[in-house]
């Protein structure tokens, strides 16, 4: 049985969930890079997070980049 995405990152989110409140007050808006425990570091784009992550571990891993928002978006598809 094939792994979902969120479960291949379950501690890149958990690392993200524990520090949210702190980044949130000197990182709004900005994206953080994340891999296993590792914080790689705050970016302004999505594109510049994801280039520096993929510059350090490579295309064919797995790492998290997350937007730090107070409230997450919902997007509804139909």
């Amino acid at each position: 049985m094939a792994t979902t995405e969120q479960e291949r990152l379950a501690g890149e989110i958990e690392v993200y969930a524990l520090h949210n409140a702190q980044w949130l007050k000197q990182h709004p808006g900005q994206y953080v890079v994340i891999k296993n425990k590792t914080i790689l570091d705050f970016y302004p784009t999505f594109e510049t997070a994801y280039r520096a992550g993929a510059a350090t571990w490579g295309i064919n891993t797995d790492f998290l980049v997350k937007q730090i928002l107070e409230h997450e978006p919902v997007f509804f598809v139909f």
